[in-house]
């Protein structure tokens, strides 16, 4: 696998009611759950908790992979994370965002964990319908190595 190799995972556009009923689950707070008493906060309106934005990151990223497991035969094996850095949010996602996750392989640390794993670093953004970045993170992932 390749430094600078990218995969756009996917897209996923947001509904009120997948805010609220993620937050009153998750993190009830005002600004994820109460569309009247979301104008009273710093976004003045709903927002999704950022949890729910990385929680759908997580479910396009194990999609993409399983998709592209079964269409790799040449040995590719991927595992499972092992370390996350670096998450940031940075603008709210919104009722009827759309947002597109994306995926690429940034770096390839010298570490091999018993000889047969080594790790891949991922960069994984996350951009509104308008090319706003609402959400990075790095991600460690263990790789099989090649014979």
């Amino acid at each position: 696998i390749p430094v600078g190799e990218f995969n756009v995972l996917g897209s996923h556009t947001f509904s009120e009611l997948e805010l609220i009923e993620f937050a009153r689950r998750y993190d009830p707070r005002p600004q994820f759950t109460d569309p009247i008493a979301a104008r009273d906060t710093r976004w003045q309106g709903l927002v999704a908790a950022p949890w729910l934005v990385a929680s759908m990151w997580m479910r396009k990223m194990v999609d993409y992979m399983e998709i592209y497991a079964s269409g790799v035969n040449d040995g590719r094996r991927h595992g499972p994370g092992v370390a996350i850095k670096d998450l940031q949010w940075f603008e709210p996602v919104r009722p009827d965002h759309t947002v597109t996750y994306t995926y690429e392989i940034i770096g390839k640390p010298n570490e091999i964990i018993r000889k047969k794993w080594g790790i891949i670093r991922s960069r994984n953004e996350a951009f509104n319908q308008y090319g706003d970045k609402v959400m990075k993170l790095e991600i460690d992932i263990l790789a099989k190595r090649g014979s």
